[in-house]
């Protein structure tokens, strides 16, 4: 059963989440390469550093429908307080063992996460989470990508105004009424036996990028 404390955290990421939907003033680039992936026919795998997913929340709210996404998230003592925010969010949660451990529960749970992105899921995760080190990514987002022939669509964001977690990830909340700049990086797909190192490689390159390109973005906009 999930703990009173675990259920307060859950509820209190999805209701600070609606603030920042609802106040934020959102500009967003490259929108064209999301519906571009949203019409091939392909599942997708979202991916994105740790440290921006606050400032997404609401951009995927208007721009997607959340009932389709699968949302992968540690098994650890964090997993229940997300897996509540998860459900508020109508996401699907997806608990499994982020930190690398060879073990054969860990590769069942990653055969079922391929098999829903085949069954025509999408997935959202943070390559590099969840702790760290910073934009480090884990070989499992190519491995996924690969396995349930998806295409992989990078996701950056940036906000001035917002308070820095001081941790590893400098995870951004941002403040009420904030512009929030989201761009959207172009997809990859990764070919049957493809090397995933020069994924990860492709991957980490487009993140930065695309990072990059946000907060110039939101720069070059007045107001």
């Amino acid at each position: 059963m999930t703990s009173f404390r675990d259920r307060l955290t859950g509820n209190s990421l999805y209701w600070l989440s609606q603030i920042t939907r609802r106040s934020g003033r959102y500009q967003v680039s490259g929108i064209e390469r999301l519906e571009a992936a949203k019409t091939s026919g392909q599942p997708i795998v979202f991916a994105t550093w740790h440290g921006m997913t606050m400032m997404l929340v609401g951009f995927f709210a208007n721009h997607y429908d959340l009932r389709n996404l699968v949302l992968l998230m540690p098994d650890d003592w964090r997993g229940e307080a997300l897996q509540v925010f998860a459900n508020k969010l109508k996401t699907e949660p997806f608990p499994m063992d982020l930190k690398g451990e060879a073990n054969m529960a860990t590769a069942r749970r990653l055969a079922k996460l391929v098999r829903r992105v085949k069954e025509g899921r999408d997935c959202y995760m943070t390559p590099d989470g969840p702790d760290g080190p910073a934009y480090l990514i884990k070989p499992g987002v190519a491995y996924i990508a690969q396995k349930a022939k998806a295409l992989i669509v990078p996701l950056g964001a940036y906000a001035r105004h917002g308070y820095r977690l001081n941790r590893w990830d400098r995870y951004v909340v941002p403040y009420p009424f904030s512009r929030i700049s989201v761009a959207i990086g172009e997809p990859i797909f990764v070919e049957k036996g493809e090397v995933l190192t020069a994924v990860t490689h492709t991957l980490t390159d487009r993140l930065h990028r695309i990072t990059a390109q946000a907060a110039a973005n939101y720069y070059e906009q007045k107001g």
